[in-house]
């Protein structure tokens, strides 16, 4: 198992600003780049690696999978060289997955009987079925570079990031066939982005320097395949929201089938027949909208749950979702996909991937030691890690440890804009935060969520100081206490550190040992356990003081911004509201919040490569390790998976994640 070699806070910060980027193409340069001034200390970095070249003359004959060689000699569907782009997206060594923690082969296609099956909770989503997504560019997972085509067979960027020119892929086709021109392009821009019915609010990272108050971008198509993109002012992470990173932006934000949609849409459907739709689907005649949105109009590109049934939403994803029992998920493959492998293979390998559905997370041990997955990854708590283990050869599956979480993975939130003044006054005081770093101890929560595999984030302060906190509560004004030695808050009751989380391990664990250490300094720490929908409920109501949720600090701060407050629990929801609106809804932000705002706003208008990208970086960091607005529990926690024992193409290295987003060239060997 290979390990990333500890650094100090300082060299994080270089790190992180220099090391994270240094791929990508070398645009958006500012005209007075203002360097890091500390002296760059050696440590080791991703590799510059020259991935196959994607856009090269492409194999001159395809095969395909003997599932759809079947359908074509039956006549069902066109032959595969019909199917497939004329230049399709080639798939080899580096292209998808670093090749310092993947050993590329060319795979072989699955045979009957042979399927990947994931454990979920719900109907609705698994991991295999959330990862199946696709973006324009394409880049080494959690990497902001290299960056080649995909969806797009070209692309370029000016030098100041305001004027972006994409060429899709000549014969890339929907799912259902249909070939994709910039004709859905300029529907999802003009007819969904740019209607108020359809999107009230248009997102940050679609406007000038990704400000929320910033002019939205502007759309040219230039031909049938070719469109630019621009704006008012730079915004260099529109490369971000076109795939830079390949995690959580895929496609459909600029990209929506105009063939399938416009029969929901009231700029182009027969307004009786749209009325008659409405009202078969339990809406008011006027309800258009909501018809369009849950027809596969509002879909953001990955999970399942707005293509459960065959023939909804066509899409450019490697599977289809297909009509299953509510206990199973079922995905196959999508005979139109635009990848081949070096020897001309039409991928994804595996023809069919499932998601077996159990009712309560306690449930998925017995499952996977049932045979019932084999195929799961940040599913499975370490604690149960020698269970699987033992009943590993008799179900056909190997259990790797030698990959990590692509995030914290969890974090504890504040929520600063609870409604209670109580809760408020106390709350908002940076030293309160620290006080709460230094009561708690990281290595513990390490030990007993997963034993031991995982490291202290360098994020935040490694003190586990209760001396310390308690000093920090009294200064707070923390410092009188009840009969019962619990700390009184500014009101003179009782100062109640409540956590909401939703029933899972992964949140009820750490949350129960957090409970711990802070009652250790006297602050009374209620935990309630609850199921996923109460829990939204009381976040989306703004209803949570404490949580704890999933954290993506890895990929900080250009390839994920989920340190940002509208993110996650939403732990500043009123205050982002006021920001989005420039000051017309919510409440404003106190001056330190502002700075967050602004530093975003400078990150996310720049090229990570640049200078002023790096000190940017480098002053949010800062920023994070005053303000301390959210606490990583740990970090490089060993991700345990379970994977076919003959399955190909699995990392053996790096982030799980990167082979999940990146399924479509795993395989299950047959020599």
């Amino acid at each position: 198992m290979t390990r990333k070699r500890k650094i100090t806070r300082r060299q994080f910060l270089q790190v992180s600003a220099l090391a994270t980027a240094g791929a990508v193409v070398a645009a958006c340069a500012p005209t007075t780049p203002e360097p890091v001034e500390e002296e760059p200390i050696p440590v080791e970095a991703d590799p510059v690696v020259d991935p196959v070249d994607v856009d090269a003359e492409p194999p001159s004959t395809y095969s395909e999978s003997p599932m759809l060689a079947a359908l074509v000699a039956a006549g069902q569907l066109p032959p595969v060289d019909e199917r497939l782009p004329l230049e399709p997206f080639v798939v080899g060594p580096g292209v998808l997955v670093n090749p310092d923690h993947l050993n590329w082969e060319v795979g072989e296609y699955s045979r009957e009987g042979e399927v990947l099956r994931s454990v979920t909770t719900s109907p609705t989503w698994s991991y295999p079925c959330q990862h199946a997504i696709e973006h324009f560019l394409n880049t080494w997972v959690h990497h902001t570079g290299p960056i080649t085509g995909n969806l797009c067979s070209s692309w370029s960027v000016n030098d100041d990031c305001t004027e972006y020119e994409f060429t899709l892929r000549r014969g890339l086709k929907w799912s259902d066939g249909v070939p994709v021109t910039t004709e859905d392009i300029r529907f999802t821009y003009e007819d969904v982005l740019m209607n108020e019915t359809l999107t009230p609010v248009i997102a940050p990272l679609l406007r000038a320097r990704a400000n929320p108050a910033g002019e939205p971008m502007k759309l040219e198509i230039v031909d049938e395949f070719t469109f630019t993109v621009s704006f008012a002012e730079s915004n260099g992470q529109f490369l971000n929201q076109m795939g830079m990173g390949n995690v959580w932006m895929p496609y459909n934000f600029l990209l929506k089938p105009k063939h399938y949609l416009e029969q929901f849409h009231a700029d182009y459907a027969d307004a009786a027949e749209l009325a008659a739709l409405c009202r078969a689907g339990g809406l008011g005649e006027d309800e258009w909208h909501r018809l369009f949105a849950d027809e596969g109009g509002g879909w953001w590109g990955g999970g399942c749950e707005l293509m459960a049934e065959e023939g909804r939403m066509p899409h450019l994803r490697g599977w289809t979702i297909k009509p299953s029992p509510e206990e199973l998920i079922v995905m196959e493959r999508n005979p139109y996909y635009h990848k081949v492998d070096i020897e001309g293979k039409q991928l994804p390998y595996v023809d069919r991937i499932e998601g077996v559905v159990v009712a309560d997370p306690e449930n998925i041990p017995m499952a996977v030691i049932n045979g019932e997955g084999n195929y799961i990854r940040e599913r499975l708590n370490h604690p149960d890690i020698s269970l699987y283990m033992e009943h590993a050869e008799a179900n056909n599956y190997r259990v790797d440890l030698n990959m990590v979480y692509h995030n914290a993975p969890v974090a504890l939130f504040f929520n600063f804009c609870n409604p209670d003044e109580n809760w408020r006054e106390i709350v908002w005081q940076k030293e309160f935060r620290h006080a709460i770093n230094a009561a708690i101890d990281y290595r513990e929560i390490i030990d007993v969520l997963f034993l031991g595999m995982g490291e202290v984030n360098p994020w935040i302060p490694d003190i586990n100081d209760k001396d310390e906190a308690n000093r920090l509560l009294d200064l707070v004004g923390l410092d009188q206490r009840d009969g019962d030695g619990w700390r009184l808050g500014p009101d003179g009751n009782r100062f109640r550190f409540e956590m909401d989380v939703r029933i899972d391990p992964l949140f009820g664990r750490p949350a129960e040992v957090i409970k711990t250490h802070l009652e250790e300094v006297g602050i009374y720490t209620p935990l309630r356990q609850m199921e996923g929908s109460l829990w939204s409920a009381r976040r989306d109501a703004n209803e949570l003081y404490a949580s704890i949720d999933w954290l993506d600090d890895c990929n900080w701060p250009y390839v994920k911004d989920d340190f940002m407050p509208n993110q996650r629990i939403r732990w500043a929801q009123t205050w982002h509201r006021w920001m989005e609106t420039g000051g017309g809804e919510g409440e404003e932000p106190p001056a330190w919040m502002q700075e967050l705002y602004a530093l975003h706003g400078e990150m996310v208008s720049v090229n990570p490569n640049t200078a002023t990208a790096a000190n940017a970086e480098a002053r949010f960091a800062e920023w994070f390790l005053e303000h301390l607005t959210i606490l990583p529990l740990a970090n490089n926690v060993i991700d345990p998976c379970i994977v076919p024992v003959n399955a190909g193409n699995i990392a053996h290295a790096g982030r799980s994640s990167a082979v999940w987003f990146k399924q479509e060239q795993v395989f299950f060997k047959h020599s």
